[in-house]
């Protein structure tokens, strides 16, 4: 099984001791992880940028409306040029780069209507102060324009593949027990693509409690799953982010709901039936189950269908759950494992969901119902 671009598109030198504000516990090593000295703004410094804006306009209703662009964009400080469309010419942002220098240039359309039109943007003549927003930004990220708001967090096709096969390594290391810092010091992030700690994760860290440890054992996934369900315990997670100058880094900030950030677990392939991808998930088993804990279920089943399974503790406890009080009862019968962890969690407002980490290694994730409900697969992908 492969994560597809179809999955990807559905999911849409700072120190560890950094991270709590350099305060750490006496015994706990200071062990420095690999990451990136940025400024205190969190973005990198752009290469010195030229935008120049080409306007093809073919008609004299064009040629008249240039001149009032002329005159707005003027009191923006903007220059542009107009000329005749010759053959191959599309309205297109192009990027070259000259050592240090980075030229864009805007290739556009100004119509009939006076709208100036380039590639999914069009701008009337009372939107130019839009426009010049928009030249800025190209100035200061270049061709791609910022990452924020866009789908595979701002990076083409080729960037996400390239983060995705360095966070696809997987994890030969035990981290259950470590206390975050430990924890990230030990898995084998990308120095392609160091941590960078924003500083919102910085102050959410300081309000931890320093006995926290980790309580997962994700060993054997990816080191991207494994790096968001790390981060998740202790309510950060993390995004590849495009900086100015065009390199890729890993950005911590805080967890909140419904932010664009790296998922624990990407979905499976929707036209492919979880019990073709699971199949130890599916297979019956006799199950009878009086007052047990919830733990030792989940335990049991990861044990036994030799399926790694996750537990969300941040999303839980949110909700005010306490797994470590919670019973299941269910009578002798056969059932799979797949509907069994469906069962004992549904009536405590948790459930279960089939994903995989980023090599495309199939896993169970236990969440919050609302969580599991939100993400929830077609009806078709649970025969």
């Amino acid at each position: 099984m492969r994560i597809t671009r179809r999955t990807w598109l559905a999911a849409s030198a700072v120190s560890v001791g950094n991270l709590i504000g350099g305060r750490l516990p006496a015994q706990a090593p200071r062990q420095p992880i690999k990451t990136a000295r940025l400024p205190d703004d969190g973005l990198a410094k752009a290469p010195e940028t030229e935008v120049s804006l080409e306007l093809i306009g073919g008609t004299a209703a064009a040629t008249e409306h240039a001149q009032a662009w002329g005159q707005r964009l003027q009191k923006l400080g903007i220059s542009f040029q107009t000329r005749q469309a010759v053959a191959g010419d599309k309205a297109e942002v192009k990027e070259q780069k000259f050592g240090r220098l980075r030229r864009v240039t805007v290739v556009a359309v100004l119509d009939r209507n006076g709208k100036i039109v380039c590639n999914d943007r069009t701008f009337t003549p009372a939107e130019a102060d839009k426009l010049a927003e928009w030249l800025r930004e190209l100035k200061t990220y270049g061709a791609q324009g910022a990452p924020q708001g866009k789908p595979l967090f701002g990076l083409d096709e080729r960037q996400f593949g390239g983060v995705l096969r360095e966070l696809s390594v997987p994890v030969n290391v035990d981290t259950e027990g470590l206390s975050l810092e430990a924890a990230l010091a030990k898995l084998p992030l990308p120095e392609k693509h160091p941590l960078r700690i924003t500083p919102e994760a910085q102050r959410a860290a300081q309000m931890l409690d320093s006995d926290k440890k980790l309580q997962t054992d994700a060993h054997g996934l990816s080191v991207g799953t494994v790096l968001a369900v790390t981060l998740g315990e202790f309510g950060l997670s993390f995004k590849p982010l495009r900086t100015p100058d065009g390199k890729i880094e890993l950005a911590v900030s805080p967890r909140e709901a419904g932010q664009d950030a790296w998922p624990i677990g990407w979905p499976l392939d929707p036209d492919t039936p979880q019990g073709q991808l699971v199949p130890a998930l599916f297979k019956t088993v006799p199950v009878a189950l009086d007052d047990v804990p919830l733990t030792d279920v989940l335990a049991a089943a990861a044990q036994s269908s030799e399926v790694p399974l996750l537990i969300d503790h941040h999303a839980i406890e949110r909700e005010e759950i306490d797994l470590s009080e919670l019973k299941v009862t269910v009578p002798n019968r056969k059932t799979t494992w797949g509907l069994l962890l469906r069962q004992v969690t549904f009536p405590h407002k948790l459930g279960r969901r089939i994903v995989a980490d980023d090599s495309g290694k199939p896993f169970v994730l236990i969440t919050t119902l609302k969580e599991t409900l939100k993400n929830n697969p077609a009806a078709k992908s649970e025969k």
